[in-house]
């Protein structure tokens, strides 16, 4: 029983890991060719709004191209490489790890962000995905927001540090244990509903 339970998450990790390779792939040629995502504007706006119907997401998804370019740029001249350090075989997410992440005890937005969008303005500029006219997040769940940061936000210590969020706090790491992994996994899923 154990072994086909350890062999089902492989399964899935690796499906994780290719779903991911697959699209940074896709996002290089994009960047490489400048072009790339224009002609394949209906995948482009698939994995970042959630929705094939590109025309509807014309003008932020002007702003990716320039947008990726300065966060590329932060990455490797300002050491911010932690923006991107999501592992390729980590579950997708659409709320941080609930034994990792807790929110402050005087937050006083509930489980909303009330108006923060700190960590969607990094060095300055805002990410395109920031609907302008209501300040949500027109990518909200999907592929982009659950199989990289946003979705998983906060997991990281340094990421806390760098927008300066009000509303999480980290708990340290636990050790591992595989009796405690086996306790306390989340049901397959559930951490991939948004």
């Amino acid at each position: 029983m154990a072994r086909a339970t350890s062999s089902a998450t492989t399964a899935q990790q690796l499906r994780w890991a290719i779903a991911r390779i697959l699209f940074l792939g896709y996002i290089v040629l994009c960047v490489s060719t400048v072009v790339g995502g224009f002609v394949t504007a209906p995948l482009m706006s698939w994995y970042f709004f959630g929705d094939w119907r590109f025309w509807k997401y014309l003008k932020p998804g002007l702003g990716l191209l320039p947008h990726a370019l300065r966060l590329m740029r932060a990455m490797l001249t300002t050491g911010k490489g932690f923006m991107f350090a999501v592992p390729l075989t980590a579950e997708p997410r659409c709320a941080p790890d609930p034994a990792r992440a807790a929110r402050r005890r005087d937050w006083p937005h509930g489980r909303s962000c009330g108006d923060c969008a700190d960590c969607c303005k990094p060095l300055g500029h805002a990410c395109p995905l920031l609907g302008s006219e209501n300040g949500h997040c027109q990518g909200y769940g999907s592929f982009y927001w659950r199989y990289f940061n946003c979705g998983r936000f906060p997991s990281v210590p340094e990421e806390l540090d760098f927008y300066g969020c009000r509303k999480w706090t980290l708990v340290p790491a636990p050790t591992f244990s595989v009796a405690r992994l086996r306790t306390s996994a989340e049901p397959a899923g559930r951490a991939d509903s948004c």
